[in-house]
C-alpha cells in the first residue's frame, strides 16, 4: 500500500505570512473563499429542495397507506444503495473531478423528482413509484454523498476545516427550519405535486451554483490503479487506523437509532399530536432550528482543541433529549425539546465529521467518506425496524427507547475507548 502523506492545503504551498486577524477563524471565515461560498450556496438550494421533498413524500406516503412501516420501506429503498455501494462511490470520487461528479448527480436528482411530480399531478402516482424514485435517488447519493463531503477540504485550509464543515451543517439546518415550515404550509395550498415542482427548481439552482466552483485539476488527477485496488487500499487504511475506525463506529449508533425520528415525524403529527401537515412542518422546523443553533455554535468555536470530549457531550445530549421527546406526550413541550434534539444531533455530526476528515490523507479521503456515507444509510434503513416497532408498541415508546440506547452506547464508548475523549 502506498505511503499516505497529508497534502499541503490549497493555497499553502509555502509557509504563508498572515496577520493575527487573518489567522483567527471566526464564525463565517470559510465563506470568504469564493469556491467554498458557491459550494455553500449550492448546498442551500439542494438541501432546501431535499427537506421539502422529505416532508412532502412522507406526508404523501402516510396519506396513501396510513402505515409507519410504509414510511420505513420507502426510506429503506433510499438507504439500501447507499449502504451497499458508498465505498465504490467514494473510490470514484477519489478518481474524478468532484465538482463535476456533484453536477451530474444533482442534475439526475432533478430529473427523478420531475418525473414523480408529473405522476402526482396527473393522479397516476402509486406507492411503488415512490419506492422506485427513492431507490434511484439513493443510487445518485452513492456518488454525490462522498463527493460532497470529500470536496470541502479542497476548498478551504486545514485550520478552517471545522468552521467549513460546521457552516455546511449550519446551511443544511437553516434549510430545515425554513423549508420544512414552508413545505408544511404549501401542501394544503398547492398540493404535494406543487411542492415537488418547487423541489425541481431548487435542484436546478444547485447545479447552477456548482458550475461556479473552480477546483484545480491536480486535486482530481485520475488514479493509475484499478477501482478494485483502490477499494482494497481504502479498506486497509481504515482497518489499520487507530483513530478512524473508532470514529466511524461512533457514527453508527446515533445515526442508525437517532436520526430515523425525522422520518417518523408524520406519525407523531397525525397520531400522537393530531396537528396535520402544518403542525408537521412546525415540528420539523423546530428540530431544524435547534440544529441550526447547534451547528452555528460549533462554527463559532473556530479551531477548538478538545473535540473528542465535545463529541461525547453532544452525543449524550442528543440521546437524552431524543428520549425526552419520545415520552413527552405534549405538543408544546415537544417543540421545545426538539430544539435540544436538533442542536445535539447537528453538533455531534459536525464534530465527528471534522475529526474524521482532519485525520485522513487526501489520497483516500473519498473512500473513507464513502464508508462514512454508509453510516448515513443507516438512518433511512433504521426507519424500517423502528417503523415496525412504532406500529407494534407506539411511536412514543419506540423513539424514547432509541434515545436511551444512544446514551448507553456513548457512555460505553467513553469508558472503553478513552482515546476518543482526548482527540484534538
Amino acid at each position: 500500500m502506498s505511503e499516505f502523506r497529508r497534502p499541503v492545503p490549497l493555497g499553502e504551498s509555502q509557509i504563508p505570512v498572515v496577520t493575527p486577524e487573518e489567522a483567527r477563524v471566526t464564525t463565517f471565515t470559510s465563506l470568504r473563499t469564493p469556491n467554498y461560498r458557491w459550494f455553500w450556496l449550492g448546498m442551500l438550494a439542494s438541501f432546501a429542495g431535499l427537506q421539502m421533498q422529505i416532508l412532502a413524500r412522507g406526508w404523501l406516503v402516510f396519506d396513501m397507506t396510513g402505515s409507519a412501516l410504509a414510511l420505513g420501506i420507502v426510506s429503506a429503498a433510499f438507504g439500501a444503495p447507499i449502504l451497499l455501494f458508498s465505498l465504490y462511490g467514494g473510490a470514484v470520487a477519489d478518481r474524478v473531478n468532484k465538482r463535476n461528479l456533484l453536477i451530474v448527480t444533482q442534475a439526475a436528482n432533478a430529473l427523478i423528482t420531475l418525473v414523480i411530480a408529473i405522476l402526482i399531478f396527473s393522479g397516476s402516482i402509486a406507492i411503488w413509484h415512490l419506492m422506485a424514485a427513492a431507490l434511484c435517488t439513493g443510487i445518485t447519493f452513492v456518488f454525490n454523498g462522498p463527493g460532497r463531503l470529500a470536496i470541502i477540504p479542497e476548498l478551504v485550509t486545514r485550520r478552517e476545516l471545522l468552521n467549513a464543515i460546521a457552516l455546511n451543517s449550519t446551511g443544511m439546518n437553516l434549510t430545515r427550519v425554513i423549508a420544512f415550515a414552508i413545505a408544511g404550509a404549501l401542501v394544503p395550498l398547492i398540493s404535494v405535486a406543487g411542492v415537488y415542482y418547487i423541489v425541481v427548481v431548487c435542484y436546478i439552482a444547485a447545479v447552477a451554483a456548482l458550475f461556479k466552483i473552480s477546483v484545480p485539476e491536480r486535486v482530481a488527477a485520475p488514479a493509475s490503479t484499478s477501482v478494485g485496488a483502490d477499494l482494497r487500499e481504502g479498506l486497509s487504511y481504515i482497518r489499520h487506523s487507530p483513530i478512524i475506525l473508532p470514529l466511524l463506529a461512533m457514527a453508527v449508533i446515533p445515526i442508525a437509532f437517532g436520526l430515523p425520528y425525522l422520518n417518523l415525524m408524520p406519525v407523531f403529527a397525525d397520531e400522537v399530536f393530531n396537528v396535520g401537515a402544518p403542525g408537521l412542518g412546525i415540528l420539523m422546523a423546530m428540530a431544524g432550528a435547534g440544529a441550526l443553533a447547534g451547528s452555528l455554535g460549533i462554527a463559532s468555536l473556530g479551531d477548538f482543541r478538545r473535540k473528542g470530549m465535545l463529541l461525547m457531550i453532544l452525543a449524550l445530549g442528543f440521546g437524552a433529549t431524543l428520549a425526552l421527546f419520545g415520552i413527552s406526550g405534549s405538543y408544546a413541550l415537544s417543540l421545545v425539546v426538539l430544539l435540544g434534539v436538533g442542536a445535539g444531533g447537528a453538533g455531534y455530526m459536525a464534530v465527528n465529521n471534522t475529526l474524521i476528515q482532519s485525520n485522513v490523507p487526501h489520497q483516500v479521503r473519498g473512500r473513507v467518506m464513502g464508508i462514512y456515507m454508509m453510516t448515513f444509510a443507516l438512518m433511512p434503513l433504521g426507519t424500517l425496524p423502528l417503523g415496525a416497532l412504532a406500529d407494534a408498541i407506539g411511536p412514543s415508546v419506540a423513539i424514547g427507547a432509541s434515545g436511551a440506547l444512544i446514551v448507553l452506547f456513548t457512555i460505553l464508548m467513553a469508558l472503553l475507548r478513552p482515546s476518543l475523549r482526548r482527540l484534538q
